[in-house]
């Protein structure tokens, strides 16, 4: 079985330039698929600082960030639904989540723990990826932090 590891927790940052960690960082044992977390659309496929991302906004305007990976197809634009394979990973995995509202980023999103928005990790011999649950989909708790 693969494993997953939570080698970064997310820490909110004061200000748009300030430090923090906006999502989460995972350890992989070896390049997995990623899967879309809920339905949406791509809206940004491409690379900041020699890193790769996919941003992925829902229907309700949450932005999904998935970075450090490997490869994508996909685009802006690309229409996406939950559990579907969207990108492989690197040995490494950040993710992230933005709500929209009064938050210090330009657009008036807010950078927030994406733990409970997770409904688990599925951990398989091949696969070890994010998966879709009521939590994302409904904007519910989940205390269910372990990977």
């Amino acid at each position: 079985m693969s494993s997953v590891v939570v080698i970064d927790q997310f820490r909110a940052p004061k200000c748009e330039q300030c430090a923090g960690n906006r999502g989460i960082e995972l350890q992989l044992e070896s390049a997995q698929p990623i899967l879309a977390a809920t339905d949406g659309v791509i809206s940004y496929s491409g690379e900041v600082g020699r890193i790769k991302y996919l941003v992925l906004l829902t229907r309700d305007k949450k932005k999904i960030t998935y970075g450090r990976i490997a490869e994508t197809k996909l685009r802006a634009g690309d229409v996406v639904y939950a559990g579907q394979q969207i990108a492989m990973s690197g040995l490494r995995l950040y993710f992230g989540v933005r709500e929209s509202g009064n938050g210090a980023t330009r657009d008036g999103a807010q950078y927030v723990d994406p733990m409970p928005y997770l409904a688990g990790f599925t951990k398989s011999r091949n696969l070890a990826v994010l998966v879709s649950g009521s939590a994302m989909d409904q904007g519910k708790n989940s205390a269910n932090h372990q990977c």
